[in-house]
């Protein structure tokens, strides 16, 4: 279908796993009557398993003796190809806020073991760094779009998909429709969707139509990361470490002190084709406002 309309079809964004060009994708790109992308630049790689195209600029490197060679897995050469893929389409910005967890870690600390108790689930930070984005993406919903030629499609579901690191590679589950679950189901949700892609249990319809993409390399004890946007969204949060630090706190009285406060970095990278920065920092605010004021109870 691409060969008798003449589209390159590497150079479209994706809407199926790891970003693979679907039919609809392409009948969607003929009827909006954008004009067909040039190729990228691109050599096929062999052997690497029957997966995807690896997209090469540039001089090819020779190994050298005693270097090891082995061709990529499916899922790597996929990944490759995504990534190269988004720095190519979309115009890549980052904004970087500090949020202050102090209060989130209390509300955990206290509410814990009745949480686990009543639920079965583990609480972690990252469900409620779901719900102050999903709350944050209502507000501007700019940052729950995806570009289509020079058409901007304003999504109604908020699917916020995230990150999980696997021995293997990296693979995105989808929570559908995050905005409508309490904290409780998103708990449920991404403990389940991660737990089950772990053991390659996911359906693939469970890693597609995502409109916002978290992830967390602060679990490693990365402090900042500006990570790829997952097309075709157009923006994606990146969550630091979450650990102690001295920070200045003014008082009622207008004193300063220095006290001990639970703090993380969290970064937004997003593509300035339609996303501003007042927008990006309007909802990092909002992200950031979501998490220092929490309600207490969460149960």
């Amino acid at each position: 279908m691409a060969a008798e309309h003449g589209v390159e079809i590497s150079a479209l964004s994706g809407s199926g796993i790891a970003g693979r060009v679907t039919k609809k994708d392409l009948v969607e790109f003929l009827e909006s009557g954008a004009k067909t992308p040039s190729a990228t630049p691109a050599v096929a790689t062999g052997g690497n398993g029957g997966g995807g195209r690896v997209v090469h600029e540039g001089p090819l490197p020779e190994p050298w003796s005693g270097d090891r060679v082995e061709p990529m897995s499916k899922m790597r050469a996929l990944i490759s190809e995504h990534m190269v893929m988004s720095k190519h389409t979309s115009a890549h910005v980052s904004s970087i806020f500090e949020v202050d967890f102090t209060r989130i870690a209390r509300i955990r600390q206290k509410q814990r073991a009745a949480f686990e108790q009543q639920t079965g689930e583990k609480l972690t930070f990252m469900p409620f760094v779901i719900k102050a984005v999903t709350d944050a993406l209502r507000a501007v919903p700019v940052l729950n779009a995806a570009v289509r030629g020079n058409e901007i499609i304003y999504r109604k579901p908020v699917n916020i998909g995230v990150a999980v690191a696997l021995d293997w590679g990296l693979i995105v589950p989808v929570i559908k429709n995050a905005d409508n679950l309490s904290l409780v189901g998103l708990t449920r949700s991404l403990n389940d969707l991660a737990n089950r892609a772990r053991v390659k249990k996911l359906d693939p319809r469970e890693v597609q139509d995502g409109t916002f993409t978290i992830t967390n390399p602060g679990v490693f004890g990365s402090l900042i990361g500006t990570p790829i946007i997952n097309q075709p969204q157009v923006g994606i949060l990146c969550l630091g470490t979450i650990e102690k630090r001295p920070k200045v706190i003014t008082g009622a009285d207008g004193e300063d002190t220095i006290a001990i406060r639970t703090c993380s970095y969290i970064s937004l990278s997003f593509d300035h084709r339609i996303v501003d920065g007042a927008d990006a920092d309007r909802f990092m605010s909002l992200v950031k406002k979501g998490l220092e004021t929490f309600p207490e109870t969460v149960i």
